[in-house]
């Protein structure tokens, strides 16, 4: 039996991803560095580190693709699961389901700083994409955000977000 060749795109490989690597999008109050993204993981999975400031988070929104894994790295975070608003402290992981609706703010005085793990990966697309309508200033055009979130397969439940 003949051994078939491997080729380098397809060879599984460690990645090291420096303290100042990743890509920087700014979008919903909160600023993202995405550390791995789709095409790193082969579309299992995105990371990013966000840091959000004080009173901002994005509008209550439901993923139908995706499950998203949160872990409080510094500050406080209050996340809406149902129509209760839970305190998440640094040290808190909290993890939102597809099909769950959910946000988040900070609920601190000072910048928080969380990961955010989308399993499998496109909220890193999404959110690169929703950056470039936030890039254009105010007022933000809200029905733009709304058709890329559908085209990701995510909605906003709040009118005009």
């Amino acid at each position: 039996m003949a051994s078939q060749a491997v080729s380098p795109s397809r060879t599984p490989s460690v990645l090291v991803i420096p303290p100042e690597g990743g890509q920087s999008i700014t979008a919903f109050g909160s600023t993202a560095i995405f550390k791995l993204t789709g095409d790193d993981t082969g579309g299992a999975l995105c990371l990013a580190v966000a840091e959000t400031p004080p009173g901002a988070g994005p509008p209550p929104h439901v993923h139908a693709r995706d499950d998203e894994l949160f872990f409080v790295l510094q500050g406080e975070l209050s996340f809406l699961a149902g129509r209760e608003w839970v305190p998440a402290p640094q040290g808190s992981v909290i993890f939102a389901p597809r099909g769950v609706p959910h946000t988040f703010r900070n609920a601190g005085a000072s910048p928080s700083r969380h990961l955010v793990i989308a399993l499998p990966s496109g909220f890193d697309k999404f959110y690169e994409r929703c950056g470039e309508v936030f890039a254009q200033g105010e007022p933000v055009d809200r029905e733009r955000l709304a058709a890329i979130a559908a085209e990701y397969g995510y909605r906003f439940l709040v009118p005009g977000s």
